[in-house]
């Protein structure tokens, strides 16, 4: 295409310029995502390998995935005790995928300053998201959505300006964030006659305290999670546990048939997820889904009571909670489980409650008692009170009553002639103390 060389061809001039800038954006494309792929293995505590520099596209979309975990992981996410913030840390260090990251230079890197935040709205980062393959691509929009919520709940609910051009190189997140709405607007959207009973079982709502009550289906399926997840100030569980594997599958299977129907209407938030066709001769049966959003659900249905960090996943449960099986979990075998709590609760509180009433109508029985008797323990107006043998009584015990002997006159005599000898010795002692001071001052002006 070099026009020396193809004199007589008029338009190689311009298919060789259109070549080389060609070449030259190119060029420029890669040494911005080498420059990208920098600052995030920087930010990670590592640096990039000739290999990955040579073809920076893959290695800078998998750095930026891991960059957006490292964050959440250190974060936390969902219903986090303070307590648990620390094991997180902990467990982060001792994590190998993460072997020279250090957790609090990352955290200020990314909260403090918007530089790792504006390379994640750079053209680069989506053309190497753009390329990759489909279960990627949902893995880090799940990711960078989660991101956002995590930040807000760190800042109290704000956010940085800068997220704005961040939306806008990964409209897709727009899908995800409907898909999440609809969803939390089942968990906690509660029928009439949901309402009605419980206004039934617990009185005024007045007096409610507990706050927003879920639906009977997010019921279930939070009990389910409360049942297989420990208790968060204990411990954490990984997210390959087996039985936190399958709770999640049951619960996107019911969550994806719910979204295919007219009440769910989320076909295209599904999209994201559904595996890609397979190749042409391939004999792999096809996979229905290419990527599962277990911790997204897990957010959003088991909302103020399921949390995650570095070291795992787990649920707000009382004291003294062990773990259930995910068979018997799906069994629904906790529900017997609160049952029989919740009857012994009310039992013991039915036998306080019948304590206190019984101390309160022994109380109101003796001041009633009390009340009608006068302070002899005789009762009032009684005609057959003899007063006149009760004042008897009384003065026979006044004048066997013991009392306080006074001091005779013999004591008072030698009491006063032992205050008079004692005040006799004082000024005794004054006038010798005053002689001697004044031999000393005659005997030192003698001597001057």
């Amino acid at each position: 295409l070099h026009p020396d060389r193809n004199r007589d061809i008029p338009e190689a001039a311009d298919a060789f310029k259109r070549l080389t800038d060609a070449a030259d954006e190119l060029r420029q494309a890669l040494t911005e995502q080498r420059s990208i792929l920098t600052s995030f293995c920087a930010a990670m505590g590592t640096t990039p390998t000739p290999e990955t520099t040579e073809r920076p596209q893959e290695a800078l979309f998998a750095e930026s995935t891991r960059l957006l975990y490292a964050v959440l992981a250190l974060s936390g996410e969902g219903h986090v005790p303070p307590t648990t913030i620390t094991r997180a840390v902990a467990s982060f260090i001792a994590n190998p995928s993460f072997p020279k990251c250090q957790a609090q230079v990352l955290l200020t890197e990314w909260y403090e300053n918007n530089r790792l935040l504006d390379l994640f709205a750079s053209p680069q980062v989506r053309t190497a998201y753009d390329c990759s393959k489909k279960k990627l691509r949902a893995q880090f929009l799940c990711a960078l959505n989660r991101a956002t919520g995590a930040e807000a709940k760190r800042q109290h609910d704000c956010v940085r300006g800068n997220w704005q051009t961040v939306m806008m190189q990964f409209p897709e997140i727009g899908l995800l964030r409907d898909f999440h709405e609809k969803l939390r607007v089942r968990v906690w959207s509660r029928t009439k006659e949901e309402k009605e009973a419980d206004k039934k079982q617990r009185g005024s709502l007045w007096d409610d305290d507990s706050g927003p009550r879920p639906s009977s289906w997010a019921k279930k399926w939070r009990g389910r999670l409360s049942a297989i997840l420990p208790r968060g100030l204990d411990s954490a569980v990984s997210w390959t546990d087996p039985d936190v594997r399958q709770v999640c599958a049951a619960l996107w299977k019911d969550v994806a048939e719910w979204a295919t129907t007219p009440e769910g209407s989320c076909d295209r938030p599904l999209q994201l997820f559904t595996a890609e066709p397979p190749p042409p001769g391939s004999s792999d049966p096809p996979e229905e889904w290419a990527f599962v959003p277990a911790a997204d659900l897990l957010l959003v249905v088991g909302e103020h009571i399921v949390g995650m960090t570095a070291e795992g996943v787990f649920a707000e449960n009382p004291s003294g909670h062990s773990r259930m099986s995910a068979a018997d979990a799906l069994a629904d075998k906790w529900e017997e489980l609160e049952r029989k709590k919740k009857k012994s609760n009310d039992e013991k509180k039915e036998g306080s409650d019948e304590d206190r009433k019984s101390k309160d109508r022994d109380r109101d029985r003796d001041r009633d008692r009390d009340r009608d008797r006068d302070k002899d323990g005789k009762p009032k107006n009684d005609p057959n009170f003899d007063w006149e043998q009760v004042w008897r009584n009384r003065v026979q015990q006044s004048k066997h009553r013991r009392r306080s002997p006074l001091p005779s006159r013999g004591d008072r005599r030698r009491s006063r002639s032992r205050d008079r000898r004692r005040s006799r010795s004082r000024r005794r002692k004054d006038r010798r103390s005053k002689s001697r001071s004044r031999r000393r001052n005659e005997a030192t002006s003698v001597s001057s």
